[in-house]
């Protein structure tokens, strides 16, 4: 391991990479349910005006959520590996 990668706080890494999971998983969630509101507010809204929305919020907003949460998970996983290997190499030192 480099000496410009040292992790000072292990568990503190550790704990933000688990943040970051958390917080994708929340917005997955809480976007989920305004797709599911949207839909269901086509039943009352019933105007070119709410096509025109419904397509511009799954395309912008909805999209741009998946992307971001998928990132955000990729970076959790990555988190949780380098706090792996900080770990068995801290665990490897000899004092």
């Amino acid at each position: 391991m480099a000496d410009n990668s040292i992790m000072g706080n292990v568990t503190q890494v550790e704990q933000y990479g688990k943040n970051l999971g958390q917080v994708q998983l929340q917005m997955r969630e809480i976007f989920k349910k305004l797709q599911q509101q949207t839909k269901s507010i086509g039943n009352v809204w019933k105007d070119d005006q709410f096509k025109n929305f419904e397509q511009e919020f799954n395309q912008s907003i909805v999209k741009s959520v998946n992307e971001m949460t998928v990132k955000m998970e990729l970076m959790s996983h990555y988190v949780a590996k380098m706090v792996e290997i900080h770990r068995q190499a801290q665990s490897q030192k000899i004092y």
